[in-house]
């Protein structure tokens, strides 16, 4: 069979969208014409990038994520379909993972991610307003030269003993859960900081959007940004900032609208830059009650632009507890989908590796948020690992056969069936039981410990 005949029956293949997990979120033509305008050219052959993409996801959603695993996978399906069976070797889906160009698999990432975002119901949204958490994170890479370049590791830690680390940022739809825009950067350095990655992404966001975030990020320079791009934020006043009750317009007690000043000078920021922010900018503060880990009661200072007194303080710290959703969000992204510690050993396969389990995140949520519509349920009352474990169960018989709507329906059904507990109040001690296995870790670069171990193997003789 011909490379070009194979690749025609592979595209008739994925052509049938419906009968695939994903198919009606990523489509083919969708993903060739996202190719096609990048400007990548591709091979008609076995890996041609509907191939690679499909085994790209799959190879995100599975636990093991080897690329032996998802070569097997593809010369099963391809022999289960009538196809020739294609090398076992994994050389060449990574050769083509290599040559599928980073530009497309982040527009597909954002864009499938604002899409499931915008099949939200009206009743999700809050008083009628589209609401996007905000919160970051860390990453850890290989220890290689192109990532200690790029991504260097903590200068505490000697080098041979450190990884490469970077700092993340999402911009998370409250509703859906599906990530709209993911920024990251070095984990420290000059523009490297949470405020500075979010304020790169505003421009995602729609007037009238509300960003709900924790307490390192209301910042002057960050909620005077937000303001520009016609956004408002919700958030908890930083420990640092002073809040007195005594000023402004005072709408109850400890609570009210007062003017933050802009700073006259930030060592992070060119005085040329500050000068284009307002020079001050109205905020409500209130007063709420925090419970801590030790069983007592703290308070806390809710910072907002929403300035309307009409909107009652319950619904606004009502709105910031939900932020935790995003702590959640970002867990699951990194635990269950195993993307703590990236594989990759190069920035551009690095930054591929990320956008591509975004894409698979997203596409998730979509499954999630139709299973949720169907259901009379909430998207985030449904179980992400039971969703994954749903469609690693349905794919093989939704390739192989051609029941794709009971099939899909089938599958919605089982995603709904997977709810989260709702267990408020609950109590439960941090700590683990079961001890891990022993193991040594290293205490000294490994070109080191060679020496130690030749120098001890040479006195034996």
């Amino acid at each position: 069979m011909t490379a070009r005949k194979d690749f025609r029956i592979v595209r008739d293949k994925f052509a049938k969208d419906d009968a695939l997990p994903f198919g009606r979120l990523l489509k083919r033509d969708y993903v060739l014409d996202v190719l096609g305008s990048e400007g990548h050219r591709y091979r008609q052959g076995v890996f041609c990038p509907l191939v690679t993409l499909w085994g790209w996801l799959s190879q995100c959603l599975s636990q093991d994520k080897s690329l032996n695993e998802v070569v097997s996978r593809i010369l099963a399906n391809r022999v289960a379909t009538g196809l020739p069976a294609c090398s076992a070797s994994s050389a060449s889906y990574s050769n083509a993972r290599q040559r599928f160009p980073l530009s497309a698999m982040v527009r597909m990432a954002k864009e499938i991610g604002a899409n499931v975002h915008d099949s939200a119901e009206n009743a999700w949204h809050w008083r009628g307003r589209e609401v996007f958490l905000a919160d970051g994170t860390g990453l850890s890479m290989p220890d290689t030269p192109e990532l200690q370049q790029a991504f260097p590791q903590v200068v505490s830690r000697p080098q041979g003993l450190g990884f490469p680390l970077m700092r993340a940022v999402a911009l998370i739809s409250f509703s859906t859960g599906a990530v709209v825009d993911f920024n990251f950067a070095p984990h420290q350095g000059k523009g490297t900081g949470e405020g500075q990655l979010l304020r790169d992404m505003l421009g995602t966001l729609k007037p009238g959007n509300i960003i709900v975030a924790d307490r390192l990020f209301p910042s002057y320079v960050t909620v005077a940004a937000t303001k520009q791009h016609g956004l408002d934020m919700v958030s908890i006043s930083h420990v640092t900032r002073t809040v007195d009750f005594s000023k402004g317009i005072q709408l109850g007690e400890n609570d009210h609208i007062v003017e933050w000043t802009r700073p006259r000078h930030l060592e992070s920021m060119a005085k040329e830059e500050l000068q284009q922010l307002p020079e001050t900018i109205p905020v409500r503060e209130f007063t709420i009650t925090v419970e801590n880990r030790d069983g007592g009661f703290d308070s806390a200072v809710v910072v907002t632009t929403i300035t309307d007194p009409a909107v009652p303080q319950d619904e606004i710290a009502a709105l910031y507890w939900r932020r935790w959703n995003c702590e959640l969000d970002l867990r699951s992204i990194k635990q269950s989908m195993h993307l703590d510690v990236l594989r990759s050993k190069t920035p551009d396969m690095v930054a591929k590796e990320i956008f591509a389990h975004l894409l698979a995140w997203n596409l998730l949520r979509g499954v999630m948020t139709e299973s949720a519509k169907r259901n009379n349920a909430l998207p985030r009352q449904l179980s992400v690992k039971g969703c994954m474990q749903a469609i690693e169960s349905f794919t093989p018989a939704m390739m192989a056969t051609n029941a794709g709507e009971v099939l899909y329906d089938a599958m919605l059904t089982t995603v709904a069936a997977h709810r989260v507990g709702n267990r408020p109040g609950r109590l439960e001690p941090r700590y683990k039981k079961r001890r891990p296995a022993w193991e040594a870790y290293m205490t000294k670069p490994r070109n080191l410990s060679h020496r130690r171990l030749n120098s001890q193997a040479r006195a034996l003789r």
